[in-house]
């Protein structure tokens, strides 16, 4: 223990390089060695040079460093190199190839070992030929050599070891050695151009994620004396149809198989003991799955949204099939649907429980659930795309899932719920589920089309109605909870939006409507161009189909459907944050000067999918934040010389910012990757301000600037003096307890216009 806290603790440090510049200090070149003459940092010059003072190399010293090639210095007795590539002396330990190396590479047959982490990054080298010579490659050795195509193992080489060629991602083929036992964990994931792999009969193990995210391998033949497929082994591989070579495989890992859409040919052995969580989840091109009497453990979760039929050996203890589902020994518990089921899905009698993942992704077209069940929840029907009915039994006493609604669930062509007489918590409605007594809506499918009346005892609908293709909602004329305006839907009395049909494409906001907070929660699925305020409202007015708040003039709310260039309004005080939100058709948006901002108010352009250009004019504006997320067209924004801070979240790579030199657009555009084009320079801001009283008056003063033409002396509330000239650098104030700050800013002539400067305060106690 006192070795190893010398190691950690020690003193011995070289560091060569150049040290320059103001403010934090950064090192240009850095190469340090612990007191055993161990290097374990480098940076710096590409042209890596080993010191005489190093015998030994850590094989993270080089860790995200680009490197040209390696010399050795005079007098260094350990390490040589070959056409820039780093060697023990006696040539049998090969340590680092230089990140740069390009092209082909053939390893010396001197070489018995290669080092963790020697090719990782080589991001340019496209073929290495390995010789039987070598016995070691190290963990992470060709990890990240995105540009390999081609790699020639060595027939001696037992083992290979984590994360080896882990992201080689133009890899398209491998021979694995029959020399090899085990390939450890993440070998080969993310290796995105591998196609086949064939796992030699010398392998008895492979390791986790091993064949991860090897999205255009198509097939997989497996070792005979494997017996275990590990979790994640190979996960997400897309288009991975055939495994083979499975008759031996005794255990299934979690998540093994997880995402392989297209896998059509895997033969369950006969030994298989035990298939674990998610093992074949999404599996959906997966056809029969024969279970044998030899099965202990089906994870509940092992074949959601996966397979076509279940066939359970009828000598299994645990396990039971009938018309092609899976069930418990008893057929009491539904454990696993086929999802590539088409048509109509009855759960036979008996059941009396259902996994929550039993049903998921299924592709039927209606599912009738047996009597005997007691509790069902909507996420029960989770990624149904195709399921226009569901048919609930008498038993059914509770139904959960109350914070989905079926569209958030992919239930878009839900048509009608139906729950059998007797029930005594559920009724439907023409469709609809509600509970006994109607007054809740439970379940609304949201795939029914038309026009919806609710029933009068009915007094909470929640969520269930948020999104919906209904033409209109209507009530009664007596209904003591809802009132219908026009097929929109809201309370009693009008002034709050309870449901509103998503196909309606005409808006008008009634007289008696005090906010719009329903219409921001659904507005990204609005088909409505522009949206009206009929005369009287005492909240809103509109404007070309735009929604503003009366007496604050504040734009509230721009609709999706609305197309081309949008001008703000020069009235327009102020521009709610959310109000351009999902403005899918905007192409263009003008910022006009009389807009403030509200403190802390970010404006959000998420999901303006056509937005090219953002003009910000000269104002009450001197601050500005936007977040651009998903604005993948945005090229040009243009701010005035008044805007001193800019805070822009999601630029798109490439946006041009026009702006003035001093503020910080030019930063804005450098941390996007775009260019800035300068509108002109601002003048810096005052220094030296003072405050002195003169007799009966207050003598404020302050340095000169001489980039000023002139300077304005102010309050929030009004100018106090306009002095030209960037001498004129003071003025007097007679009644300064009238004022709690005062402040003061140069400006310069630039095109004909004042441009100002950011200001200065000055308190006054």
């Amino acid at each position: 223990m006192k070795l190893q806290k010398l190691v950690m603790t020690a003193a011995l440090v070289t560091t060569v390089g150049v040290f320059a510049g103001t403010g934090d200090v950064q090192a240009k070149d850095v190469y340090k060695v612990d007191r055993y003459g161990e290097l374990y940092r480098y940076s710096g010059n590409p042209v890596v040079t080993i010191q005489s003072n190093t015998s030994a190399i850590d094989s993270d010293a080089f860790y995200r460093v680009r490197t040209s090639r390696f010399q050795i210095s005079s007098g260094n007795p350990y390490f040589k190199t070959i056409n820039g590539v780093l060697y023990s002396k006696d040539g049998t330990l090969l340590i680092k190839c230089p990140t740069e190396k390009a092209g082909s590479l053939t390893i010396p047959s001197s070489v018995r070992k290669i080092a963790d982490n020697a090719f990782q990054g080589c991001s340019k080298l496209t073929r290495v030929t390995i010789p039987n010579s070598v016995t070691y490659i190290g963990k992470e050795s060709f990890k990240n050599a995105s540009a390999l195509t081609y790699v020639r193992l060595s027939s001696n080489v037992k083992k290979l070891r984590e994360e080896s060629f882990r992201g080689c991602s133009n890899l398209q083929s491998i021979t694995i050695p029959s020399s090899v036992k085990v390939i450890e964990n993440g070998v080969f994931e993310r290796c995105q151009s591998l196609k086949k792999v064939s796992i030699p009969d010398s392998v008895t193990r492979i390791g986790y994620s091993a064949f991860s995210d090897c999205v255009s391998l198509t097939s997989a033949k497996l070792s005979k004396k494997m017996s275990y497929i590990p979790g994640s082994a190979f996960q997400n591989c897309t288009s991975l149809k055939v495994v083979s070579n499975t008759a031996n495989i005794e255990g299934i890992g979690s998540y093994a198989f997880d995402n392989c859409v297209r896998l059509n040919k895997f033969a369950f052995s006969s030994q298989l003991d035990e298939i674990n969580g998610s093992a074949f989840r999404n599996c959906k091109a997966l056809g029969t799955v024969q279970i044998s009497g030899k099965t202990t453990y089906i994870s509940n979760d092992a074949f959601e949204g996966a397979a076509s039929k279940f066939v359970v050996d009828s000598s299994n203890p645990n396990y039971a099939s009938e018309d092609g589902m899976l069930f418990n020994e008893k057929k009491t518990f539904l454990i696993q649907a086929p999802a590539r089921y088409s048509g109509s899905l009855k759960i036979p009698k008996g059941v009396t429980s259902i996994s929550g993942y039993a049903l998921v992704n299924g592709d039927y077209k209606s599912v009738s659930i047996p009597e005997g069940v007691k509790e069902i929840s909507k996420n029960y029907f989770q990624g149904c795309e195709k399921l226009e009915s569901i048919e609930l039994p008498a038993s059914v006493t509770r139904v959960g899932g109350a914070f989905y609604h079926s569209s958030a669930l992919g239930l878009d062509s839900l048509k009608k719920i139906t729950v059998a007489s007797g029930n005594t918590k559920y009724k439907h409605v023409d469709g609809v589920l509600y509970t006994a007594d109607g007054t809740k809506m439970v379940i609304f499918p949201s795939g029914r089309t038309g026009s919806l009346t609710l029933p009068d005892e009915c007094k909470n609908i929640g969520t269930q109605m948020i999104e919906n293709k209904l033409s209109a909602v209507r009530v009664s004329a007596t209904n003591k909870y809802f009132t219908s305006v026009d097929g929109v839907l809201y309370n009693l009395r009008g002034t709050e939006i309870e449901c509103f049909p998503m196909n309606k494409t005409k808006y008008v906001i009634p007289k008696t409507l005090r906010n719009i907070v329903y219409l921001n929660e659904v507005k990204a699925d609005l088909k409505c161009a522009a949206v009206k305020v009929a005369k009287g409202n005492r909240s809103f007015y509109s404007k070309n189909g735009v929604v503003f708040k009366k007496y604050s003039d504040e734009l509230l709310f721009y609709p999706t459907k609305k197309k081309g260039s949008y001008t703000v309004p020069k009235k327009t005080r102020f521009i709610a944050s959310d109000a351009f939100e999902e403005a899918h058709n905007l192409t263009n948006l003008t910022i006009t000067k009389n807009v403030r901002r509200r403190h802390g108010s970010t404006y959000y352009f998420t999901n303006c999918r056509k937005l090219a250009s953002v003009l910000v004019k000269q104002g009450k504006l001197n601050y500005i934040r936007m977040n651009f997320a998903d604005c993948n067209k945005l090229s040009k924004l243009t701010f005035p010389s008044n805007i001193m801070k800019t805070t822009l979240r999601h630029l798109p790579e490439g946006v041009s910012i026009y702006g003035f030199n001093n503020t910080t657009a030019k930063e804005a555009a450098e941390r996007s990757g775009g260019s800035f084009v300068s509108r002109g320079t601002i003048p810096r801001a005052i220094s030296g301000a003072k405050v002195k009283k003169v007799i009966d008056k207050y003598e404020l003063r302050w340095n000169a600037n001489s980039e000023a033409s002139g300077y304005q002396v102010y309050t929030t509330a009004r100018t106090i003096q306009n002095l030209s000239g960037s001498g004129s650098t003071s003025c007097y104030v007679k009644d300064i307890n009238d004022y709690s700050t005062i402040y003061v800013r140069a400006y310069c002539i630039v095109n004909g216009k004042k441009v100002y400067g950011k200001a200065k305060a000055i308190y006054i106690d």
